[in-house]
């Protein structure tokens, strides 16, 4: 649209950081069993080409998402996933090779990296630590929205199932600061709300009780532990 970038500035002025995504024709994987098999290969494919930046998706269990649930890794198969991941992003920084590394979608990773960090360079350890915490895990109905095309608010992508309200009829502001709603209300404040191994676990600062779609989709609870979620009883402290 012709006021694209008009959008933006007004966004910028009102505080929210504001980005532009290509729509080009993209390579994107979400993790599953049909695919899981050419991690390997698609890495080696990102050093042989030089490609600048690689994204892995977990799944999310929420629009065509929630007919591939029988699709999904085994908490066993994504670690090695991301064991997999892991390994290729030292092993390109080792060797000079720039290629940004993203896990995206399982805030389980952030913990998942730190006890591996914890083994092999403890004394990166409270860096990465850090870090985490900086970044505070999942930020459904907190610092990340959406809106759709008809200007529903939703409290991610993934929630287009659930809307908040419509910026035709109150402003964003409004309806984002609204906590009567109690799902909103919830998000924003969800710890007290998390149940099982969620509410138990050492790593809740660092990824927030995860993706809150997810524990819905399975157990039609939005607060059940996310059954994505791969760390052992033992990692999590429990």
């Amino acid at each position: 649209r012709d006021d694209l970038f008009e959008l933006g500035a007004y966004a910028v002025e009102r505080g929210i950081r504001t980005v532009i995504s290509t729509n080009g024709t993209l390579l994107r994987l979400t993790l599953n069993k049909h695919n899981v098999e050419d991690l390997s290969a698609i890495l080696d494919l990102l050093r042989e080409e030089g490609i600048p930046r690689a994204c892995f998706y977990h799944l999310v269990y929420a629009g065509r998402g929630r007919r591939m649930q029988e699709d999904d890794l085994t908490p066993e198969e994504t670690r090695a996933a991301v064991d997999l991941v892991f390994d290729q992003a030292v092993a390109f920084h080792r060797d000079g090779v720039e290629i940004e590394i993203l896990t995206v979608d399982n805030h389980a990773d952030g913990p998942y990296l730190l006890c591996r960090v914890q083994r092999e360079q403890p004394r990166r350890y409270e860096e990465v630590l850090a870090l985490l915490r900086a970044n505070g895990g999942n930020a459904s109905g907190i610092g990340i929205a959406a809106v759709d095309h008809l200007g529903d608010v939703h409290a991610d992508q993934f929630w287009q199932h659930y809307s908040f309200g419509n910026v035709r009829q109150r402003p964003f502001g409004e309806i984002w600061t609204d906590t009567s709603d109690p799902l909103m209300a919830g998000l924003k404040d969800r710890k007290p709300l998390l149940k099982g191994r969620c509410a138990r676990c050492r790593y809740l600062d660092l990824c927030n009780g995860n993706f809150r779609v997810r524990a819905e989709a399975v157990y039609g609870d939005v607060w059940a532990p996310d059954p994505a979620c791969y760390l052992t009883d033992e990692e999590i402290g429990r």
